[in-house]
């Protein structure tokens, strides 16, 4: 049995409190998650030695689900894979089931192999500063705005963040794959004592990674919470908030506030809702 077959069947170690936290959390989040991302497949994060320690994922399925919980196949069969969809019900089923965090390549809903939205991940490496990050994300904008394109920054809770870039034409994984290369190219050329595609850099330097846009890989989504110690909610925010919100500042246990405000991800991705990649590459 695989790994994470066996982690959906395991038991949890993260406190009755902590469960009970991360519960109420996606009572709140769950509905958010769903208006930008309803349909599209999902990957459960759990940590069955307990928060702060090594994630196990459940990705595709090899029993079969409750008949009310929605689900993706995904290639021919009898080979196909199968994924849990993201919907209420199905988030908060596999919370029930231990799950604290949810990724996905967020495809568009029509084609789970197309692009909804891309994404441009950053990660601070060798001390670098949070301040150096909010410079590192000003810079990618800034070449995405050249390109033609505008995205959403999401601060991922901990020690990065990652830049959502919307498409309405549901473009092909491998296209937009390339051309964010260029993209983060033509920025590190910029910025080379900020900007790394090097994973193991030796500098305080930001690492950029655009590899989770592929069918199959993904990172996590805007709203889910991350598996450390406090449990951060990963927070969309507008560009004027960059560098007065601190990374990590809403978690589980006071996400209510943040979210009682508005949905910052899925208005920012409707005011973008008519971009299209063709015109961004053509």
């Amino acid at each position: 049995m695989q790994d994470a077959q066996r982690a959906a069947e395991s038991e949890s170690r993260l406190t009755d409190e902590q469960k009970a936290v991360v519960l109420g959390h996606y009572d709140r989040a769950a509905p958010l998650i769903v208006a930008s991302f309803a349909g599209v497949p999902v990957v459960a994060a759990e940590y069955i030695d307990g928060v702060g320690g090594p994630a196990v994922f459940t990705a595709s399925w090899h029993k079969p689900l409750p008949p009310s919980i929605p689900h993706i196949d995904i290639g021919p069969p009898p080979a196909a894979k199968r994924y849990v969809a993201v919907a209420v019900n199905s988030l908060l089923w596999l919370v029930h089931r231990n799950a604290v965090g949810f990724g996905s390549w967020t495809p568009t809903p029509r084609d789970p192999e197309r692009v909804g939205f891309a994404r441009i991940l950053l990660s601070r490496r060798n001390g670098a500063t949070p301040e150096q990050l909010h410079e590192a994300m000003l810079a990618l904008r800034s070449a995405l705005s050249s390109s033609g394109a505008e995205s959403i920054p999401v601060l991922d809770g901990v020690d990065g963040a990652a830049l959502f870039i919307p498409f309405q034409d549901a473009p092909a994984y491998d296209a937009v794959r390339t051309w964010l290369h260029a993209v983060v190219a033509s920025a590190v050329a910029a910025h080379p004592t900020l900007l790394t595609e090097e994973p193991h850099a030796a500098k305080a330097l930001i690492h950029i990674s655009v590899t989770t846009n592929a069918v199959g890989r993904f990172s996590t989504l805007p709203y889910c919470i991350q598996g450390t110690a406090t449990l951060p909610m990963v927070t969309p925010i507008e560009w004027n908030e960059l560098g007065t919100f601190t990374n990590g500042a809403v978690t589980a246990a006071n996400s209510a506030e943040r979210l009682a405000k508005a949905d910052v991800f899925a208005r920012e991705a409707q005011a973008h809702a008519a971009q299209r990649f063709a015109d961004i590459s053509g």
